[in-house]
C-alpha cells in the first residue's frame, strides 16, 4: 500500500510540475518572436532609386523599386516590385532584372523572388530573356545564380532548365540542369 500510495503522490507532483512550468515555455517563446517583430525600419521610401558607382565613378549598377523598407540592425532593405539594372564598363546598361519581390542585404547580395524577367537591354545579344521564380545577386561580383526553374528565350530558340549560374562582366551563362531546347528558325526581321 505505501509503495502505490508514493507512485500516486509522485505522478500527482510530476502532473503538477509540468502544468506550472509549461505556460512559462510558451510565454519566453512568445516574448522572442515579439522581439523580432519589434524592428522598426529605419526608413520606408516609395520610388527610390539607388545608384552604385565604381572606383572610377562610372555608374555600376541601379536598383529602384516601388517601396523600399530599410533594417539597419539586421542589415536588410525588403524591396517591392525591384528592378536592378547593370552597368558594364563603357557599354551602357545591359541587363535589366525585375520582380515582384527582392531583399538587399549588406554584404551587398540581391534577392529577388517571383516572377523574375532577366531582359538584356543590348539589340546584339544572343539571349534576349530569361524568367525565373528565384534568384540570388552578387551585385560585387555581378553573378546571378538560381536553382529553379528557368527559362531561356533567344531569337531562335528557347531552352528550358532547372538552375543556372550566368557571369554578367563575362557574359557567360551555364545551366545547371538541361530540360528541353526548341529551335523555331524565325529568322531576324530585316530592314
Amino acid at each position: 500500500m505505501n509503495r502505490n500510495l508514493v507512485l500516486i503522490i509522485s505522478g500527482i507532483f510530476v502532473i503538477a510540475a509540468l502544468l506550472f512550468w509549461r505556460p512559462f515555455a510558451d510565454n519566453n517563446d512568445e516574448q522572442e518572436q515579439q522581439g523580432y517583430r519589434e524592428i522598426k525600419p529605419d526608413f520606408t521610401a516609395q520610388g527610390l532609386i539607388v545608384r552604385v558607382y565604381d572606383a572610377n565613378g562610372e555608374l555600376d549598377h541601379r536598383i529602384a523599386a516601388d517601396e523600399m523598407t530599410h533594417y539597419s540592425p539586421i542589415g536588410l532593405t525588403e524591396l517591392t516590385a525591384p528592378t536592378y539594372i547593370t552597368q558594364i564598363d563603357d557599354q551602357g546598361a545591359l541587363w535589366q532584372v525585375q520582380a515582384e519581390q527582392g531583399s538587399f542585404y549588406a554584404d551587398k547580395s540581391l534577392v529577388l523572388e517571383r516572377n523574375i524577367e532577366m531582359i538584356s537591354l543590348s539589340a546584339t545579344e544572343f539571349i534576349e530573356r530569361i524568367e525565373t521564380s528565384y534568384l540570388t545577386i552578387d551585385t560585387l561580383q555581378e553573378t546571378v545564380e538560381t536553382e529553379q526553374p528557368v527559362v531561356i528565350y533567344g531569337r531562335d530558340f528557347t531552352v528550358k532548365g532547372e538552375g543556372m549560374r550566368a557571369d554578367m562582366r563575362a557574359q557567360t551563362l551555364e545551366m545547371t540542369r538541361h530540360v528541353e531546347t526548341i529551335y523555331t528558325g524565325r529568322s531576324p526581321a530585316r530592314p
